[in-house]
């Protein structure tokens, strides 16, 4: 059996078409989600930020409209790195190549100095307790006391034989290939977005105890899940009753919000 490629690997193979999935309506009702739980959070004016997982850098474009004045994203593909410098050349963004499950002591980066540390779907790629723990134990050392960590993760509840049988796909995502991972701590599955070209990629949910717990060891508190609800109908025109109340019942993706102690 061939052997999975990195992560970075994979992600290189996806930067540049990788934005195409927030068109999905799965994904476009996160926009008015994520920015009204940012907003909600704020002020963020001269605010400092860093992205863990940033990707093409939509977290720090946004903080950027938001107020924020210093914007530090790490990734662990320097293609993705490599296409949010293209897409924002004069943003001033600081980009580092590194995996933020791993320490992250080799870069620059000041302990207990960010107002807010951003993570778009970081925490739904650790394939065991070690590995979540590790990308906590990150988030909690850049972050100030006090200050708010905000992130988009998966739907812990939603992982169930109804995925496998493509309910989502009239959403535009379809997850497939369930698999139990060795560490029996979650499940590992495929995602296939409906775009053109296609984007695809593998992704991992722990059991939502284990996801809570490593939090509060890394010192969290007043962890929180805000699903998206009826004010995001705005996003995907034209759809019938049924199809939102689906979607909103079944939504893949959701944001989540805790304060370090």
């Amino acid at each position: 059996m061939a052997s999975r490629p990195p992560k970075g690997q994979i992600y290189d193979s996806v930067a540049s078409d990788y934005d195409i999935i927030w068109s999905t309506p799965a994904c476009k009702i996160l926009f008015p989600l994520l920015d009204d739980n940012l907003r909600r959070e704020g002020p963020w004016e001269g605010a400092s930020v860093l992205d863990l997982a940033c990707g093409t850098g939509f977290g720090l474009r946004e903080m950027k409209k938001l107020g924020a004045t210093k914007l530090v994203g790490v990734d662990i593909s320097d293609e993705m790195l490599g296409v949010a410098k293209q897409v924002s050349p004069d943003a001033g963004f600081e980009l580092h190549h590194a995996d933020c499950s791993q320490p992250l002591s080799h870069l620059p980066l000041e302990e207990g100095s960010f107002d807010l540390v951003l993570a778009m779907w970081l925490l739904n790629y650790p394939d065991s307790r070690a590995a979540i723990a590790g990308m906590w134990k990150n988030i909690a050392t850049y972050l100030k006391k006090g200050s708010k960590f905000i992130g988009i993760i998966q739907n812990q509840d939603n992982v169930h034989p109804s995925c496998m049988q493509g309910k989502l796909k009239e959403f535009g995502v379809e997850e497939s290939n369930f698999r139990q991972l060795p560490s029996g701590d979650g499940v590992q599955m495929h995602i296939v977005f409906d775009t053109e070209p296609v984007v695809e990629f593998d992704t991992f949910v722990l059991k939502k105890h284990i996801f809570e717990e490593e939090a509060k060891k890394a010192g969290f508190k007043d962890l929180r899940y805000v699903r998206a609800g009826d004010e995001v109908r705005k996003e995907v025109e034209g759809k019938s009753e049924e199809w939102w109340k689906e979607l909103l019942e079944e939504y893949p993706n959701q944001v989540v919000i805790a304060v370090k102690e």
